[in-house]
């Protein structure tokens, strides 16, 4: 996250960060290459503030909703509809990547976790994650509504097919 967030590291937590990616590599989990790759903010971070949406006294620039599959998919089509997730982009590892990348592209970003995030978070096997700019969370929890209509009633006419 270090690394994703543009965090200053002192020289010894550099050094730590080092040692993990060259295990990484090491294992076969990442290819030196791909680092560089890896979204990342290009400013140095300065603050960070987390807090629940309905709660946090400011504008987030990125809101984070985790959830099973079902959720997601719901956040996702209601995020394509408010025309917050043209790409239709997911990743994998780093999940701490999904919020630089969703900073840096203005778009949403689902992810499906890294074991070092669900390690720290206590992210179960059967949930995962989608980023949406801050700026599009209004038009998208509008959308929602439309989307969980939809989906109601589509669920019902799907199943009255099969018997």
């Amino acid at each position: 996250g270090a690394f994703t967030h543009g965090v200053s590291l002192s020289e010894v937590q550099t050094q730590d960060l080092q040692s993990l990616v060259g295990t990484m590599i090491d294992l076969k989990y990442l290819r030196s290459e791909e680092v560089p790759q890896i979204p990342h903010r290009s400013d140095a971070l300065r603050f960070a503030a987390y807090a629940p949406l309905a709660g946090a006294g400011f504008e987030p620039d990125v809101v984070i909703f985790r959830g099973n599959a079902r959720q997601i998919m719901l956040l996702s089509e209601a995020a394509r509809g408010a025309g917050a997730f043209d790409a239709g982009a997911v990743m994998g590892r780093p999940a701490c990547a999904m919020v630089p990348q969703s900073l840096n592209t203005g778009s949403s970003i689902a992810s499906v976790g890294c074991i070092g995030n669900r390690v720290y978070t206590g992210l179960s096997d059967e949930e995962l994650y989608i980023t949406v700019p801050g700026e599009a969370v209004g038009r998208v929890l509008e959308q929602l509504e439309t989307v969980l209509a939809a989906n109601a009633a589509l669920e019902g006419f799907h199943k009255s097919r099969i018997g």
